[in-house]
């Protein structure tokens, strides 16, 4: 189900480094301790388990194409690449690509840094063919120079910042200030959002901001704010100023979940009241979850309606 809302802000900003596959390996002997060992991920020139994958469709594409010709008395010769022997369930051959793949690294490994010690965390496979390993700078340096290998970077830590957005994005010194600050920041554009729903209890949707000022009736909008037992009267204010749902053809189509949504504009998910309050929440909301406080929250256009 999908809701049209006129709103908001909060702040959002989440980074992620994700590895695609475990695997463990290591080979000790004489390493070089006169450089700072770290985390490196290695990405090869060969082509990763994906991109096999998109061969073997296409192969099969025209193996199907190949026989529709046939039968209709088309002599033409189809090359294709010999990919998935036809003997080899397709888990199984995935599985063995995966091994493959994983027992390449470990060669590389071995011949690019003879006698030395390092220590192979992950294999990656799916998207990008490639490892990441912990070695020295210089080790980092001799695996740079093999021809098998395409980029070598850095790993680094990255952490979670739901409320810095407007700081990352440098508004308060920036956007905010030609608007005249935050507190104008936005001010008059209404924004209109299409998810699933809005908590009109946020504190981000107060019809008064940060310094108690009212927000101004909106020019050339006539928005509606549809009433429901879910949604009462004086849900929308000068904030939110209109919302409606469009549950019926989940209803007649019998896929509606009474128990996870609401059939009115109130958010039964909490993404859209995310959404709402990162383009337009009230600046200096204060983000607490789970008794965890992440400081002020702002929406990029706190003024906006």
């Amino acid at each position: 189900m999908r809701r049209v809302l006129m709103v908001n802000f909060g702040v959002f900003l989440l980074f992620c480094v994700g590895l695609l596959s475990t695997t463990l390996g290591q080979v000790s002997d004489d390493s070089d301790t006169n450089s700072t060992t770290a985390v490196y991920i290695v990405t090869l020139r060969q082509a990763p388990t994906l991109h096999l994958f998109q061969q073997q469709e296409a192969v099969t594409t025209v193996r199907e194409q190949n026989h529709q010709g046939s039968k209709h008395g088309d002599t033409s010769t189809f090359t294709t690449p010999k990919l998935q022997p036809r003997n080899m369930s397709k888990s199984r051959y995935w599985r063995s690509r995966r091994s493959a793949i994983s027992q390449a690294h470990d060669s590389l490994l071995r011949d690019a840094l003879k006698g030395e010690k390092y220590i192979k965390l992950y294999s990656f496979h799916y998207l990008i063919n490639g490892f990441a390993v912990f070695v020295s700078s210089q080790q980092a340096e001799k695996l740079s120079r093999r021809s098998e290998v395409v980029n070598i970077v850095l790993d680094f830590s990255v952490r979670t910042a739901t409320t810095y957005t407007p700081q990352f994005m440098g508004l308060p010194k920036g956007a905010w200030v030609k608007e005249g600050g935050y507190e104008t920041a936005g001010e008059g554009i209404v924004i209109g959002f299409i998810d699933t729903g809005i908590d009109p209890t946020h504190p981000s949707f107060n019809g008064t901001d940060a310094s108690q000022r009212q927000y101004p009736v909106p020019n050339h909008f006539s928005g509606v704010c549809e009433v429901t037992p879910d949604f009462p009267s004086g849900s929308c204010n000068r904030k939110l100023v209109g919302a409606r749902h469009f549950a019926q053809s989940a209803i007649t189509r019998g896929i509606f979940n009474s128990s996870e949504d609401f059939a009115s504009p109130f958010d039964g998910d909490g993404h859209g009241t995310h959404t709402a309050s990162i383009a337009a929440g009230n600046h200096g909301v204060s983000a607490v979850v789970s008794g965890h406080n992440f400081g002020s929250a702002s929406g990029i256009a706190p003024r906006a309606q």
